[in-house]
């Protein structure tokens, strides 16, 4: 009887030895609903989504269906393992848990399977928060979230399996004001390229304010015409496209605010030499373009540059502000992430141009005073000369002034929506204006007199007509962007604006 009982104990001392390699994970399944929540005891405990219950396992039946099934075979033991970020934004090998929540149930219509050890394509990582890190699903780094976008599962013979849901698309009819904000988009892009087309033509166009003109109608036809395709088709774009198109509307829309910019810079910086004309002397202006170009292009070029680091790289935190392109539209996911890439450089620019504007406005309205009292204290021929060229540069102003109220306005009504937290719709009254800014920069900076007449010269000369060119200096009240040095000699004031 005594030996029964030593039998009795070293058996009760050696059954856990032999386990302890075998030791059950422990799960705290919660049921997946349409809104699962995480009860607060169980949140600091990593998370993962199961497909199904707690020891059962995917197996196909007599069909060919996948299903749920029993399983006693400890080899089918449900223990993934959950990847973590550290300081330096690199992934941390995953580490086993042995207690850990699950969202238990099938969240997919339609689900594949992930094949990590095939194809790097499918590679992933589940974290701790449980979402899956997928760096190259469709070439595009996703996030998949537990109970919405996969579940994993123990499928016999292949071991712990990541299948991810078939992301189903429903195209939802198109607002008739999207349709037209598009077609207005689409109709101002050949007025754009016409606009580009009299000026490239017509060397006396061809100065600083032309060019960058022609710069900026460039790129504002670049985002039109792929603000307009994201308009009425991005549900039809795949995802690598839709993110590629997202790029190139935040950089062309981002060069046109810089090249308006510039505009501003080269209006504000005529009307001031016009008005000193005291030791200054200009730059040349092939090396002043220059440098216009090198602000206009290489700042946008950083920003977008930054920009598909963040969104792309799968080093960067997720803690970390993403454009998160693709997530939901072609566009920024929400205007938490479009402000540091996109309101933030577009507000600081509409705000320099205001700025300018008000300067030039004050030196201009001063230096009309200047000119009227001198006018009537003289009266020569050069204070009438003087006279009649600043109305012209004072139409510069104007026109750029109404150019920049065009692009700047609706913008700013976004950014004010956006401060506020308002619905951009309710503040998009200048929506179809801003749609048809091509019409209306061809009618400003070509129709209008002598220009049209200028581009209407050039044209004839390319035909092989001979006509006589059109005199400028008999124009009183003509727009003529005099620009670069191209002021007439007899134009120049005898005085400059020092209150003499």
């Amino acid at each position: 009887m005594r030996l029964i009982h030593i039998c009795v104990f070293f058996a009760y001392l050696l059954t856990p030895m032999a386990c302890t390699d075998d030791v059950v994970s422990t799960i705290y399944p919660i049921p997946l609903q349409n809104e699962t929540v995480v009860p607060e005891e169980y949140k600091q405990l990593p998370l993962v989504g199961k497909c199904c219950s707690i020891g059962e396992v995917l197996v196909k039946d007599a069909d060919g269906n996948t299903v749920c099934a029993s399983s006693n075979d400890s080899s089918t033991m449900f223990s993934p393992f959950f990847s973590d970020f550290n300081r330096t934004g690199a992934l941390v090998p995953g580490d086993e848990y042995k207690t850990f929540v699950a969202i238990v149930g099938n969240p997919c219509n339609l689900k594949y399977m992930l094949h990590p050890e095939k194809s790097s394509d499918d590679e992933y990582y589940l974290l701790m928060n449980g979402s899956i890190f997928a760096p190259r699903i469709d070439n595009v780094p996703v996030m998949l979230m537990p109970g919405k976008d996969y579940c994993m599962e123990v499928v016999p013979e292949q071991g712990l399996r990541a299948l991810v849901c078939f992301q189903e698309f429903t195209v939802p009819p198109t607002e008739p004001r999207v349709i037209i904000y598009a077609c207005g988009l689409l109709i101002s892009v050949p007025f754009l390229i016409l606009t580009i087309v009299a000026y490239a033509i017509t060397p006396r166009l061809r100065d600083v304010h032309g060019k960058a003109l022609c710069h900026y109608c460039g790129c504002l036809a670049l985002a039109f015409t792929t603000l307009a395709i994201t308009q009425l088709a991005s549900s039809q774009l795949s995802p690598q496209a839709c993110v590629s198109v997202a790029f190139v509307i935040q950089f062309s829309f981002v060069a046109c605010f810089f090249w308006l910019n510039v505009m501003c810079i080269e209006t504000w910086s005529l009307i001031r030499h016009h008005v000193k004309q005291h030791a200054y002397r200009r730059i040349q202006p092939k090396t002043l373009f220059f440098y216009y170009s090198i602000w206009a292009w290489g700042i946008p070029a950083i920003l977008i540059l930054v920009s598909m680091a963040m969104d792309l790289s799968p080093t960067i935190p997720m803690t970390y502000v993403k454009p998160s392109f693709g997530l939901e539209s072609c566009w920024f996911k929400s205007d938490a992430e479009a402000m540091p890439y996109f309101y933030v450089p577009v507000g600081l620019l509409l705000l320099t141009n205001t700025v300018l504007f008000v300067i030039t406005a004050v030196r201009i309205s001063r230096y009309q005073k200047v000119l009227a009292l001198r006018r009537l204290a003289r009266n020569q021929h050069s204070d009438r000369e003087d006279q009649r060229l600043f109305r012209r540069l004072k139409r510069v102003f104007i026109v750029c002034l109404v150019l920049f109220f065009l692009m700047g306005l609706n913008w700013t009504m976004e950014l004010i929506s956006w401060w506020v937290g308002g619905d951009p719709f309710d503040w998009t009254a200048f929506d179809l204006v801003n749609a048809l800014q091509g019409v209306l920069i061809f009618g400003l900076f070509v129709l209008r007199r002598p220009i049209r007449d200028f581009v209407w010269h050039r044209i004839q000369k390319i035909r092989g007509i001979d006509t006589t060119e059109l005199d400028v200096g008999s124009m009183d009240l003509a727009l003529l962007p005099v620009i670069n040095g191209d002021i007439p000699e007899r134009y120049v004031p005898e005085r400059s604006f020092n209150g003499s």
